[in-house]
């Protein structure tokens, strides 16, 4: 059996993304399996569309089976975040992970991963790493740590790539059929016409980031600073700048005054993202790399392979407290985004898998 898998946020699924699908449906594999991040991103964005939408959007694409990848492991650096997603379709038993990438040379993952062979201290930080990626877009940087994580795992898993198509990345500006998805985000109103059908069925379920703010802000204010250094990504000193939110109304105005030389603009989503979930450091230390598989959604082809894979390793359809911390997290999290955006997360992560 040939299985592909393939690791995206989809945010939103775009003409890009359909593109990729075909162009791997091409190889004809008997299955492909997608990890999906959350309801949040890796940078610390929410995800304009939920991720239950998105299963059931990923499904229509051609996907068999999403499995998530929880935010506790998606909200991270991209080395982290490309670790745990490859960790799980390793877990699902892939046979290859196709990417996109602006490259398209498996070569150059080669290259780079030799020069890095002797930074073999895990707590370097990303710029360390960076070393031999300083020429590499931000999908092709993602693309080196999956062969990293490959690599130094000695995982059964072949990398390939396909040629990304439309504008870069970080473009702002639309560009014809193939947009990505910053610039899909920044010109919102046109949505419809850079994705899919199905995906622009889903409109009106779009959500807005800036709705959030107002209960960042609460959650600073009523917290006192010493509780505010006990939340994962809030370093030593900054629970005091914190509390200038006071003076702003604007999420990204608040994270222009909070970055710097020091943190970057990321950095600092991401912690205000955490303290939004009161996600704290010593919930985080429990966290180790991801021994199980949480369902999404399937097809008939993934529901069936699903049964084979259940002989091997824990499978959650549907999820409550208590079963991992990361998924207690993820609960947290949709309790959160529920009360903000009058969204029905809760209720779904506690029913069966989204079907096609």
């Amino acid at each position: 059996m040939k299985i592909s898998g393939v690791i995206a946020e989809y945010n939103p699924l775009h003409n890009g993304h359909m593109y990729h699908l075909e162009e791997i449906k091409k190889e004809n594999p008997d299955l492909i399996i997608g990890v999906i991040s959350s309801s949040l991103t890796m940078r610390g964005d929410i995800s304009i569309l939920d991720k239950f939408i998105k299963t059931k959007e990923a499904l229509d694409a051609g996907i068999d089976l999403v499995i998530e990848l929880p935010l506790a492991y998606s909200m991270q650096r991209a080395d982290i975040f490309a670790s745990n997603a490859v960790k799980l379709l390793s877990l699902a038993k892939v046979d290859n992970i196709i990417i996109g990438s602006e490259n398209n040379d498996i070569k150059l993952y080669e290259e780079a991963y030799n020069k890095d062979t002797s930074i073999n201290d895990n707590t370097k930080s990303m710029k360390d790493n960076s070393i031999s990626l300083k020429d590499f877009d931000s999908n092709d940087t993602l693309g080196y740590f999956y062969y990293k994580s490959i690599k130094d795992n000695n995982y059964p898993i072949t990398l390939k790539t396909i040629k990304r198509i439309g504008n870069n990345y970080k473009d702002t500006k639309l560009k014809e059929e193939y947009s990505s998805s910053t610039s899909i985000r920044a010109n919102i109103s046109e949505f419809e016409n850079y994705v899919p059908f199905f995906v622009a069925k889903d409109k009106n379920y779009l959500l807005d980031e800036k709705d959030i703010f107002p209960m960042v802000k609460y959650k600073i204010i009523s917290t006192k600073p010493i509780d505010l250094k006990e939340i994962f990504f809030v370093d030593e000193g900054i629970e005091y700048k914190l509390k200038d939110i006071r003076d702003y109304n604007n999420l990204d105005e608040f994270i222009t005054y909070l970055s710097g030389k020091k943190y970057t603009k990321t950095r600092m989503k991401r912690m205000l993202m955490y303290i939004l979930f009161n996600i704290k450091k010593d919930e985080m230390n429990q966290i180790t790399s991801p021994e199980f598989l949480r369902v999404l959604g399937y097809s008939n082809k993934g529901k069936e392979y699903l049964n084979h894979l259940k002989k091997d390793i824990p499978i959650y359809t549907n999820i409550k407290e208590g079963i991992n911390p990361a998924l207690d997290i993820e609960i947290r999290a949709s309790k959160v985004l529920d009360s903000i955006f009058g969204l029905n997360l809760l209720k779904l992560e506690q029913k069966g898998p989204i079907t096609k």
